[in-house]
């Protein structure tokens, strides 16, 4: 009996200081975000966003669309990329739940190849036409 006494006497012991090692040992981490930190990462998301967006291709878009009298119309707009993004102004908002860039003036050039072809049920004679467009 005493043996078992002794034992849960060192059992108790160890759990008690277990836990009280863990109270004195507690960590945080502790993070100051200023203006200027916020606006450096503006800056570089930003210009990082430019980078992956100008060389974006964009899938096919293609439409058929029927329309009295005329018929049915077909178009594609293919190969469509941008070339060149301009954010003239961008701000950083922190909010509760996270961070907003917001910007302002965003203008977008984009290059696309366009087709079109319609028939009609009184002329069976097709019409179509294609070109390129640049686009901003």
């Amino acid at each position: 009996m005493a043996l078992f006494f002794v034992l849960f006497l060192l059992a108790s012991s160890l759990t008690q200081g277990y836990a009280q090692f863990q109270l004195k040992n507690e960590a945080f981490i502790s993070l100051l975000i200023t203006q200027n930190g916020l606006d450096f990462m503006k800056e570089l998301l930003v210009n990082k966003a430019i980078s992956s967006l100008a060389s974006l291709g964009l899938p096919n878009i293609e439409k058929t669309v029927k329309i009295p009298v005329v018929g049915s119309v077909y178009m594609v707009l293919s190969n469509i990329s941008s070339y060149h993004i301009d954010v003239p102004s961008s701000h950083v908002k922190p909010g509760e739940t996270g961070i907003s860039i917001i910007a302002s003036g965003v203008t977008c050039n984009l290059s696309i190849n366009w087709y079109y072809s319609y028939s009609t049920w009184f002329v069976p004679v097709k019409t179509s036409d294609r070109d390129r467009a640049e686009v901003q």
